[in-house]
């Protein structure tokens, strides 16, 4: 039986599967849902639940404590309580110093335990030796938000005490973000609970940041763009509350359309890649180089995995990578305006070199400009002086004005046909780009904002006024044009993902016969299987491979060379690594008087070159053509096991022209693998080569089977073509 804590409803939603629906008892919220988890001491027969914790204390607000307030402006304690009072919280504050009677004019308590209503929200300011204490006073009055703003931790490597506050907060239920953070703010709930700036603008971006510097930064930079904010969550170490659980939040959160985030490091992938996403999430993960891993993973404690895992995570659950704070905050700016219900684009511009430039962009980001000369010449002739162009950038001219862009503004808002709009602008002495925006603005707001558009002024102080006018109507401006055309960009992408099929990963358990070798190499004391145990245990997993056979004398190898000619021919020896350079490898063998040759040729070469190699045998394979392509396996830190792919051969280290994806994953997530890398257009036919997508899924979903088994699995070359597809070579470490 299921037993929760009196602070959540359970409600069994899924009984085949005893899956339970969580509200929180107080305000009835949705928390989402747990399957029963069996307890590792399966003697006692106990059944486990972890619930999933309620983050509305942090958002939804009624009560903040400040425990370590404070009357000195040079503390922290004061920056917070001066931001919470400042903010214009509507809620209860409770200031809590052992030693004040009252701060900044509100009445002060030595302890949460003194305050006489209940508190939603504790931010914890006071120095790390006091933590654990107070977070059990926490407990105890029954608050279930914590941030503890204090440094200490993790970071220096005081694991200890963290893991302490962790287990204090899931024995009671609790949730907390930190420590060693900047705070957190809510503009829904007038809530500035961090030590950053004052002065905030309201708006629907959720920025969950692991660098409270780097917050503190942004947040005065939000402010002079006229970028508005509807959170911002610093993680610190990430004890406890993550960018899953907070994006999982917000997707609920009808006051957020867009989740950013600042990523240095994970801690938990596996967990990561579980992250329920149904709204826009753009992640700007940082440690691209590898120096720059190191710096991440030096500042927070975080492991820095490969980068290509992480764009591959990424991926797979349908968030959208950021290379820049500007592209981030384009990129989320964009997510104001309605998704794009098709392609159909139309550029409206003063001037023809932006015009020009802008199309260039365009085309290289794959945003298709409307194409129909007779219908927009009808449309835009009348929008502009008898000189101006109606070709797609539409060109209005200079002479065009204030006037000419609201009629041409106005067409393509209200065209059924026009679905996406691009605004540019150059600054020009006879018309005013402030004017020009608050035309744009008035007309876009008539119109009911039912397609996309973006403006991008180039100009000097009054274009960026006007600017900063149109971001602060949630129309992205940009005074770039790349940045303009990046926006749309991202939306159609989004629309895309949001579109996509769903992946169903259905993974079936490692075959016992491919376990029985694995065990037997082990037994032996071996890590690396031998080819042809790599290639037993493939074919027990389901990799096709070409015909083979595997032979320990000369009788044997002309016996099992029968129907494999052309066939390669090599070395099987524990004690050989690199075959080719002692002569263990012969190719395009084609009769049996050649195989002969080359085997008695082989065995008095490796005997000359390795008299002291213990051989087993050969290895003996039909040759077959076409592409040659890699599928490999490895254990990523932060992910566990991930699955590569690309063309192999000579191709994959002079060209790495390969991708991954996490496991597990299935037939859609492996053809949309596929179709990443670079050269996908030589899969797809080019001077008549041509992959069998079909078996290179079925090679990536096979060796999934025995992806907590192995170390490293390396398939190369995979050799595909309109024939199928065939392990020639493979290696596998355990």
């Amino acid at each position: 039986m299921l037993t929760l804590p009196k602070e959540y409803i359970g409600v069994v939603s899924e009984p085949r599967l005893q899956l339970v629906e969580l509200y929180s008892a107080t305000s009835r919220r949705p928390l989402g849902r747990i399957l029963p988890m069996q307890s590792p001491d399966k003697r006692k027969g106990k059944v486990m639940s972890q619930p999933i914790k309620d983050l509305s204390g942090f958002f939804n607000t009624q009560s903040v404590a400040i425990i370590g307030a404070s009357n000195n402006s040079a503390k922290i304690g004061f920056q917070i309580t001066n931001n919470v009072i400042k903010s214009g919280f509507k809620g209860a504050i409770y200031p809590i110093n052992p030693k004040e009677e009252e701060i900044l004019g509100v009445k002060a308590y030595k302890s949460v335990k003194e305050v006489p209503g209940a508190i939603d929200l504790a931010i914890i300011t006071i120095p790390a030796n006091f933590v654990i204490p107070t977070m059990q006073e926490c407990a105890e009055k029954g608050i279930k938000a914590v941030a503890i703003i204090t440094s200490g931790f993790g970071e220096v490597g005081n694991h200890a005490d963290e893991h302490k506050i962790k287990e204090i907060a899931d024995k009671n239920g609790m949730a907390f973000i930190g420590p060693n953070i900047l705070g957190l703010l809510y503009t829904p709930s007038r809530l500035n609970a961090t030590f950053g700036p004052t002065e905030l603008l309201s708006g629907k971006i959720a920025f969950i940041s692991q660098s409270g510097a780097l917050a503190i930064a942004l947040m005065g930079w939000t402010v002079m763009e006229k970028i508005g904010l509807a959170s911002l969550v610093s993680l610190g170490n990430k004890a406890d509350i993550g960018e899953k659980e907070l994006i999982e939040y917000f997707n609920n959160d009808p006051n957020v359309d867009v989740v950013l985030i600042y990523m240095e490091g994970l801690t938990d992938g596996r967990k990561f890649l579980k992250t329920e996403v149904k709204k826009p999430v753009i992640v700007l993960k940082v440690g691209r180089s590898k120096r720059g891993a190191k710096a991440a993973a030096s500042h927070t404690g975080s492991l820095a995995g490969s980068d290509g895992i992480f764009d591959a995570a990424f991926k797979q659950l349908g968030l959208l990578r950021a290379a820049n704070f500007t592209e981030a905050f384009g990129w989320a700016r964009a997510f104001s305006l309605p998704v794009p219900e098709g392609d159909e684009t139309v550029i409206i511009t003063n001037g023809g070199g932006i015009g020009v430039s802008t199309t260039d962009e365009c085309e290289e980001a794959g945003v298709n400009l409307l194409d129909d000369p007779a219908w927009l010449e009808e449309k835009f002739r009348a929008t502009m002086p008898s000189f101006g162009s109606t070709k797609n950038p539409v060109d209005i001219t200079g002479g065009g004005g204030v006037d000419g862009y609201r009629q041409a503004v106005r067409v393509a808002f209200n065209e059924a046909k026009i679905k996406n709009v691009i605004v540019l602008y150059c600054e020009t002495a006879v018309t005013n780009p402030v004017e020009i925006a608050k035309a744009v603005d008035e007309e876009y707001t008539k119109s009911g904002r039912k397609k996309p558009v973006v403006v991008a002024m180039v100009g000097g102080e009054r274009a960026r006024e006007a600017l900063h006018l149109l971001n602060s109507r949630n129309i992205p401006s940009f005074d770039e044009v790349r940045e303009a055309v990046s926006a749309f960009k991202v939306l159609n992408r989004w629309r895309e993902i949001a579109n996509r099929p769903k992946d169903n990963p259905n993974i079936e358990a490692a075959p016992k016969e491919a376990l029985a070798i694995i065990d037997k190499v082990k037994a032996e004391g071996r890590n690396i299987l031998m080819e042809h145990e790599a290639r037993q245990v493939l074919e027990f997993c389901g990799v096709p491979t070409p015909k083979w056979g595997f032979a320990t004398n000369e009788e044997e190898v002309l016996a099992k060379g029968e129907g494999l000619y052309p066939l390669a021919m090599k070395i099987a020896s524990p004690d050989i690594v690199h075959k080719t350079d002692m002569g263990g490898v012969a190719i395009n063998i084609k009769d049996k008087n050649e195989l002969k040759e080359k085997y008695r040729q082989m065995m008095q070469t490796i005997k000359a070159k390795a008299p002291n190699a213990k051989i087993l045998g050969v290895n003996l394979i039909e040759m077959v053509k076409g592409v040659e392509c890699i599928v490999g396996l490895s254990q990523d830190p932060q992910f566990g096991p991930v699955v590569m792919f690309g063309l192999g051969g000579v191709f994959v280290e002079a060209l790495k022209d390969v991708s991954f994806r996490v496991v597990p994953f299935g037939e859609i997530e492996a053809e949309r693998l596929i179709g990443e890398i670079k050269a996908k257009k030589i899969l797809e036919g080019f001077r008549g080569m041509k992959a069998d997508k079909k078996t290179i899924i079925k090679t990536m979903l096979a060796i999934q089977k025995i992806a907590n088994h192995v170390k490293e699995i390396d398939i190369n070359p995979l050799m595909t073509s309109d024939k199928g597809s065939f392990a020639v070579d493979a290696r596998i470490v355990i």
